[in-house]
């Protein structure tokens, strides 16, 4: 293997360290005392046997049994195996900082999660192993401990009851995952967002005809994003709005910059309850091509 496709796999497996490797890390990589998987399993074979079904093992299967090993995550074992099993001579994540787990999980992944130690996971203390089991056999995808959303509901429990109001997005029905907006390795956006400088793209990625560009924007839209008309899990009212009704959602704008002859009626519009639905007239309220008020 050569090239870029070279260096990264020379990387991911200890031939060759990431850039920035501290000189402990280089030391380990260098050194001789590796004792090997066969010897870990003579006494860990309860763990070897969990471990031979998962992605990690069948990496060491490749190139020659040089990938992914014991020792590539536990470090060289040999002073471990001749003090007789000495657990203070072995690295053990569950005895480790969340920081020093990720250090661990970085020094292989950091190339797709290059912003973990700068997102409110990293920050908060939630380490790698919080969310995956790196031995275990498991049928979901990338080592989940459980399936989405039950992981992500196991600390955002204001989350889960927002997915339990009338009105939300399918992630109970197993239609979309919280991971499809949210990227849990970190990002350059507020809540973890898979977005880019448009901050309204995690959602028009699916509600295209949201977005634009229109002849006539509705600047709330472009600003504010979304969420400044939108609960994005859940609502107790249709198409998720923070509002009862679209009458006050749409006045909590329009309000001020309207001229009112009474408090919260404009004078050019009857409020009284059969007229107060604005999208009965504006009904392209996300945009138009024809119409400054949103009328077609």
């Amino acid at each position: 293997m050569s090239g870029a496709g070279g260096i990264a796999f020379a990387q991911a497996y200890g031939v060759l360290q990431p850039q920035g490797a501290t000189s402990s890390q280089k030391a380990v990589s260098n050194s001789t005392d590796y004792v090997g998987s066969e010897t870990c399993v003579l006494c860990h074979e309860d763990l070897s046997k969990k471990f031979a079904s998962n992605p990690h093992s069948k990496l060491a299967l490749m190139h020659d049994g040089k990938g992914v090993t014991c020792e590539s995550c536990h470090g060289p074992a040999q002073a471990h195996v001749e003090s007789g099993g000495d657990v203070a001579k072995i690295f053990r994540f569950t005895k480790a900082t969340s920081k020093q787990v990720d250090e661990k999980c970085l020094s292989c992944h950091l190339g797709t999660h290059a912003n973990f130690d700068r997102s409110a996971h990293g920050a908060a203390g939630v380490s790698c192993i919080s969310c995956h089991s790196n031995h275990s056999f498991q049928s979901r995808e990338h080592l989940l401990k459980v399936e989405e959303p039950k992981l992500c509901y196991s600390c955002h429990t204001d989350v889960k009851a927002a997915f339990a109001q009338p009105f939300h997005h399918k992630v109970n029905e197993g239609l979309m995952v919280c991971s499809d907006c949210h990227n849990p390795h970190g990002t350059f956006q507020n809540k973890l967002l898979r977005s880019n400088a448009d901050q309204n793209a995690v959602c028009t990625k699916c509600h295209a005809e949201t977005l634009g560009p229109f002849v006539y924007e509705h600047p709330p839209l472009k600003l504010e994003g979304c969420t400044s008309c939108h609960l994005p899990h859940g609502s107790p009212n249709a198409r998720l709005l923070n509002r009862g009704n679209v009458n006050s959602l749409c006045l909590q704008c329009h309000s001020a910059s309207m001229n009112f002859t009474a408090p919260g009626t404009p004078s050019f519009h009857n409020q009284a309850n059969q007229y107060q639905a604005c999208t009965n007239c504006h009904v392209q309220i996300h945009g138009s091509n024809a119409s400054s008020v949103f009328f077609k």
